[in-house]
């Protein structure tokens, strides 16, 4: 029997959550089905996006709370 896989099931399986037997069945028909792979290619190339945002504030930013956080020190 062929198990239709939803799209939370694909995100699963590129965050590594699924079963091992959920794992070959995926793999399997990662082989097989075009549209399954145009899925998860989307899907693995989104997590690489997320995964290289900017997490941090830049330079700019951080100047401009120092530069702030001056100015209420000079008025105490």
């Amino acid at each position: 029997m062929i198990k239709t896989f939803t799209q939370n099931d694909v995100i699963r399986f590129v965050y590594d959550e699924v079963s091992p037997e959920e794992r070959f069945q995926m793999e399997g028909l990662l082989l097989i089905d075009a549209e399954f792979q145009k899925l998860y290619n989307r899907y693995s190339a989104t997590k690489a996006l997320i995964k290289k945002s900017c997490l941090e504030p830049s330079e700019n930013v951080i100047d401009r709370i120092l530069n702030y956080s001056k100015t209420l020190t000079l008025q105490q």
